[in-house]
């Protein structure tokens, strides 16, 4: 008689560990019995060397990434440099706009000077948000274009659920993720910039005469910790991309949607113990870039009403006049409206064979950091919603399925 996977030995150990139970989330604006059997926090842990998924949970659930995002702001700053578009001694002017950033921040003046590589470090070491708009306007010439371009290399890094939006992680319901899509970020930046991934690992940045300390606790929390980067928002909760290294074997984890930091480095240091006990050998193991399935449910999630509200998004308008009917599927947010067009006439045509019905729509959104436009479908049954969607995300594009309560709510998360 065959014993239990090992996925299914692990969710034993954590049920054992009294895991199961931990940090269950509830869907804002949903009815009380979705809150109630709403799935506990997404995770994964893969080898960063192999691929080789060693254990995760709904690791395909949309979530909001908060400051995690800045690990792919990273990402194009190295590629930057590898490319000789920047310099790390090039000075940058810091913008009005980045400098008006709300914390944390290293608190940069309209006008400031400073080099490429120390706002990498404020940005890495201390999860400053001036520093990484500054970055990304030194790489695209504005943010909106950065975080397009952020984009569009995630979908290259097969981060096949992911849209950014900004490159901070402040708070914008377009900008999501999934703790599968950003386990392939971290081993990316590990094989692509090995040379530069140190920075992760930091301990200190020196600014003003000072010696800041990280805000990365995870390196001091678990033996073996290389990184990689915290996030918080109150639609988020506390998110956790992390590596770490024992007896030459690296590890990757991810766990989105924590109460508390705590609570995200206890769940965090348990499925790395339980991983690093398992054999090295992975072959024949799931790979990360193969991983598939279709979220419990398609929209993410925010903390409780009373623990954080929901922002709503600035500046929201329809360019459809009148109420959305049925169903919607949401394709992304794009920097124009042809963009987006573009977007829906894509999908439509890979959906040809499974849903014929929608009504193409495009809803426009400024908000603080950028004038966006979501890409939608509208005017489908339930099944067809779900059925559209499920096919999109087997061809490895994006796709959320919004009912009719969210699609015409203006405080809905997909806006």
């Amino acid at each position: 008689m065959r014993g239990p996977s090992p996925k299914q030995g692990f969710v034993q150990i954590l049920k054992a560990a009294g895991l199961a139970a931990l940090l269950l989330l509830g869907l804002a604006a949903a009815p009380a019995r979705a809150a109630e059997a709403s799935p506990g926090p997404p995770y994964i842990v893969i080898d960063a060397d192999t691929g080789a998924v060693l254990a995760s949970d709904n690791p395909n659930h949309p979530w909001y990434p908060a400051s995690v995002t800045k690990a792919m702001t990273a990402y194009m700053v190295f590629q930057a440099l590898a490319e000789g578009r920047l310099q790390e001694n090039q000075k940058v002017t810091i913008s009005a706009k980045a400098a008006s950033q709300p914390p944390g921040k290293l608190g940069l003046g309209a006008g400031t000077k400073v080099s490429v590589k120390l706002l990498l470090e404020a940005m890495i070491v201390r999860s400053a948000n001036d520093a990484a708009v500054a970055l990304a306007e030194a790489v695209s010439g504005s943010e909106a274009a950065f975080a397009t371009a952020m984009t569009r290399q995630a979908q290259k890094l097969r981060m096949s659920q992911t849209v950014f939006s900004n490159a901070s992680g402040l708070p914008d319901p377009a900008q999501v993720t999934t703790a599968r899509d950003l386990a392939m970020l971290a081993r990316a930046l590990m094989k692509d910039f090995p040379d530069r991934f140190g920075l992760f690992s930091k301990t200190h940045v020196v600014f003003g005469g000072q010696s800041r300390p990280t805000i990365m606790s995870w390196l001091g929390a678990y033996k073996g910790a290389i990184g990689i980067k915290t996030g918080f928002t109150c639609g988020s909760g506390y998110n956790l991309l992390a590596a770490a290294e024992r007896d030459g074997r690296r590890l990757i984890g991810v766990v989105l949607g924590a109460r508390t930091s705590g609570q995200r480095n206890t769940l965090m240091r348990k499925v790395m113990d339980i991983a690093f006990s398992q054999p090295a050998d992975t072959s024949g193991a799931l790979l990360v870039a193969a991983l598939r399935g279709s979220p419990r449910i398609m929209t993410p999630y925010v903390l409780p009403a009373g623990t954080c509200a929901a922002g709503i998004s600035p500046g929201t308008e329809m360019m459809a006049k009148g109420e959305l009917p049925g169903w919607g599927l949401v394709f992304g947010s794009f920097i124009s409206k042809a963009e987006a067009s573009a977007r829906i006439a894509e999908n439509r045509e890979a959906l040809k064979k499974v849903v014929n019905a929608g009504k193409p729509t495009i809803v426009a959104r400024t908000s603080i950091a950028t004038h966006r436009y979501s890409a939608l479908l509208v005017g489908l049954e339930p099944d067809d919603a779900g059925s559209a969607c499920r096919h999109l995300q087997s061809l490895g594009v994006y796709c959320l399925a919004v009912p009719p309560k969210l699609l015409n709510n203006p405080q809905a998360l997909w806006r």
